[in-house]
Formats: C-alpha cells, structure tokens, sequence
C-alpha cells in the first residue's frame, strides 16, 4: 500500500483546514445548545474551585482561578471548547500526517461524534475538559515527533500531568491516540520499528506525570488548608464486590456497546469496530500485530470501567471521539475505492446533529420545567410570608418533588434531569438553582437548622399544597416530599459521595 509523505507545508495548511472543518462542524452539531440556553446539573453553583482542588482537579481549579471564566459564560464557553477541541483535531491530524480528503473526513467524525455532548452539558467544566484533550495530544505529538529525552518524556509528563489535574479520565486519551497512530502506521506500510520505543516513552511519561499529579495535588491541598474528597476511589467497586461481580458488570457494560444499548448517540461504536475489522481483509504485512492493536484500542476506550469494576457515565468515555474518527480514517486508506466512504461521514455529521440536538432540548425542556415550578414555589413562599420576590429569605427544601422527567431518549444519563428532585432533594442544589436563574433571593439553610421540628415538618403535606410551607424559628420549609434527601445539608462531606453526585 503506496504511501506519500506530506511535505512540511502541506501539512501546515492542511492542520489549518481540518481546524475549520471541525470548528464548523462542532457549529452544526451544538447549534441547539449555542442558542437555547438551559442550566443543567452542577452548573447552578457559581464556584467550584474549592470543591473541584478537593476531588483531585486542581488543574480545572487553577484554570478557573486564572484564565477562564467561573463557572462559564453562556455561548462564549461554549464556543472556546469548540476552538480548544478544533485545534486538537488540527493537531491530531498534523501528528498523523494526513493527506486533505484524509483529514477531513477524520475531522468530520471526530466532531461529530456526541460523546462530548456529556462533557458539554457541564458548562463549567466542559472547556477545561477540552483543553485536557489538546494538552493530551501535544504530549503525543511531541513523544511521536520528536527525539530527545526532553522533548519525548519529561515536557509530555507535565502536559499528560496537568491534563489529569483537569479531569481524571482523560489519562487514557493519549493512549487511544498512539494506538491509533500505530495502527495507521501498520496500513499505510510506514512502520519504522520504533513502536515500542514509543509505547514505552508514554508508559514512562505518564508514571512521571501521574507522580507529579499526585505530589502537586498534595501541596496545593495543604496550601489551601482543604481535605482530599475521595472521588475516584469512593466509586471503585473491586473493594466492595466479588471478583465475578465486578467482571460481569464490566463485561454487561462493554456488551451493551457491542449491542446497540450504549448511551444515546454513542452507537456509532459498532460502526467503528466495523472500520477497525475491514483492514484485516485487505492485505496487510503485519496482520497480526494489527489485529493487537486493534484489541487493545477497544480496551483502552473501556479502560476507566475496568478500573472503577463498573459501568460509568458517558462522559468519561473520553476517548471515543479518537476511537471512532481513527477507526474511519483506517478504513478510508485502506479501500483505495473510497467515495462511498464521504457518505458516512456525512451520516456521521446528520446523526451527530439529530442526537446531540435531541440531548440539548430534552434538558431545556427540564429547565423550562423546572423553572416554571421553582417560580410558583418562591411566589408562594412570598405570599406566606407577605414579602417581595426580591427578599431575601432564609429557606430549607425538605424532600424531592414528585414529578415526572421530561421525554427524553433511552440511556441519555443527567439530560432531562430535575433540579427539584436530584438527590432524593438536595436543598442546597435547589436554593443554588433559584438563586442562579433569579427566581428568587434564597439564603441557603441547613437540615441543622430544623432539626428542633421534624414532628411539624412530616406531619405538613407536599406542595403544592396548603399547609407545605412552614416556619421553624427563622427558616421557611418547603415540604416537596416525605423523606429528607441525600445530602441533608447540601454538601458531600460527611456523606456517601454515590448519593450526592
């Protein structure tokens, strides 16, 4: 299989245009939610910094400290993670030297891929999430790219570092990409025997970088007199379970993506192990190792549910966008015929759209919802009191509202999610919600402060009924169900971590 090496500044300016391709790509896809804004889960709270240092993301921490905006700005960061994530795609192109039809089309899949419609429901922690991918594939740009033991190692270890101070699951993101580089090396018959130099170097990298994360996120925990939130360990079930449950719960979530049960808009998996096959037969010097390859690409994507012994969220699939471009791309040099293939891409682009799309409305209709109830909640609360909208009241929700979720797809993870009834009831999460979208001035109480007159507050009915709303000493209660929720007071600590997320 004939292969020509793209000169210096024909790769320049196709990084350029792939960056293009993908920008105006992420525009189409994310269309709904650049012009339909909504507030989701953990975007009601306007500071996280404290919190995020505490789970280990002292990276996001002192991003949002600095240079970007805490927690977001509507549209402005969302239109910064689509930058971030184009110049990935550019640079992801640059490092794989790929010819112009070849870029495109791998930009193409790699924007429109809904994975990170779950990254982008977070507004406050969806641009620092990309800008963890773009550090992540300078890390593997420069171990691919270049040769001395600073340049190959010791800068990727800081890069692949400061990613993982961002968010946690995106350490296996570089991998995914350098199998991905090694399996194009294989089909475009380029290999120069250095693949093991080159696993090695990232293996070597990311233990530096991972004792570097871990040291620094002592220090800065010390620094601001905080303790560590056990985050990653607390959702690790190897130390809770059997062996066997925790392998069947693996191997019942990495079937469901071979079944066509993954999260919504994530079926485009099968589609890619599809492409990863089709190389194998066409012929090919280095089948076997190929085929190894290949194997362990589809491990890597799953790597952080083996590492939990669980099913996850989509959103930590951060390697899928890589996995489901790459896997394209191979399959389009492979074929030499492959015009047909521009179809798939533009599949790709309309079901990208169509799903990400239906995602975004799904949790705008929450908020229209949720917004609307949470209206007639503080005017209720200001009749009861005789006071304006705009006084600040001392307020403790008490249960979650029974209501139903809005329609919304199958296996579509937080879209669709309530305020008024996450965590069983979270008061703090709500009086957050109504102070963010200025619905009301609440001035957040705790389950302490009512703990005097639970009899009163269980014998009340729910709103809306008459009677839901009492006054114990200076707090108002709300009564939205018959149980107190998960976090009583509204924060982690001390808590189960699995009930407040």
């Amino acid at each position: 299989m004939q292969y020509t090496e793209t000169s210096q500044n024909d790769k320049y300016q196709i990084a350029m245009l792939t960056f293009l391709s993908a920008f105006i790509t992420y525009i189409f896809v994310y269309s709904f939610e650049l012009t339909h804004f909504s507030l989701s889960i953990d975007e009601e709270f306007n500071n996280n910094i404290y919190h995020t240092i505490a789970i280990g993301r002292w990276g996001h921490a002192l991003l949002k400290a600095s240079i970007y905006p805490e927690p977001f700005i509507p549209f402005y960061t969302e239109m910064l993670t689509f930058i971030l994530l184009s110049a990935s795609c550019a640079l992801i192109v640059y490092t794989f030297s790929l010819s112009l039809k070849q870029a495109l089309f791998f930009a193409v899949l790699y924007a429109s891929s809904a994975q990170f419609a779950y990254q982008l429901q977070f507004l406050n922690q969806c641009d620092t999430v990309a800008t963890a991918i773009l550090l992540s594939s300078m890390a593997v740009y420069l171990i691919i790219r270049k040769n001395s033991f600073l340049h190959t190692v010791l800068i990727p270890a800081f890069l692949l570092c400061y990613a993982v101070a961002i968010y946690q699951s995106i350490i296996f993101f570089s991998y995914s990409l350098l199998l991905a580089y090694l399996l194009l090396d294989i089909v475009r018959d380029t290999e120069d025997n250095r693949h093991l130099k080159l696993i090695f170097r990232l293996i070597i990298a990311s233990i530096i970088g991972l004792i570097l994360y871990f040291v620094l996120g002592e220090l800065i925990l010390n620094y601001y007199h905080l303790h560590a939130e056990s985050y990653l360990s607390d959702i690790v079930t190897w130390f809770d379970e059997s062996l066997k449950q925790a392998l069947k719960k693996i191997s019942r979530c990495i079937e469901h993506y071979f079944t066509l049960k993954a999260p919504y808009g994530m079926n485009t998996f099968v589609l890619a192990v599809v492409f990863l096959i089709l190389p194998l037969f066409y012929p090919l010097k280095r089948k076997t190792r190929y085929s190894l390859y290949a194997l362990l690409s589809i491990i890597t994507l799953f790597s952080m549910n083996i590492v939990v012994g669980k099913n996850l969220p989509a959103r930590t699939m951060t390697s899928f966008a890589i996995f489901f471009a790459a896997s394209g791309v191979i399959s389009f040099i492979v074929i030499k015929k492959n015009k047909c293939f521009w179809a798939v891409a533009a599949f790709s682009f309309l079901y990208g759209m169509a799903t990400v799309s239906n995602l975004f409305y799904t949790d705008y209709l929450a908020y229209k919802k949720d917004y609307r109830l949470a209206s007639s909640i503080a005017s209720d609360i200001a009749k009861k009191l005789n006071v304006s909208q705009e006084t600040p009241i001392k307020v403790y929700f008490f249960g979650a509202l029974d209501i139903k979720r809005v329609n919304r797809p199958k296996n579509s993870d937080m879209f669709g999610a309530s305020f008024l009834n996450w965590d069983h009831g979270n008061s703090g999460r709500i009086s957050a919600f109504m102070n963010k979208a200025e619905i009301a001035s609440i001035v957040p109480a705790s389950y302490d402060d009512i703990r005097s007159n639970l009899k009163a507050v269980y014998a009340a009915p729910v709103w809306p009924q008459k009677g839901s709303i009492l006054q114990i000493n200076d707090v108002v209660v709300v009564k939205l169900g018959q149980n107190v929720g998960y976090c009583p007071n509204g924060v982690k600590e001390n808590t189960k971590p699995k009930q407040c997320l």
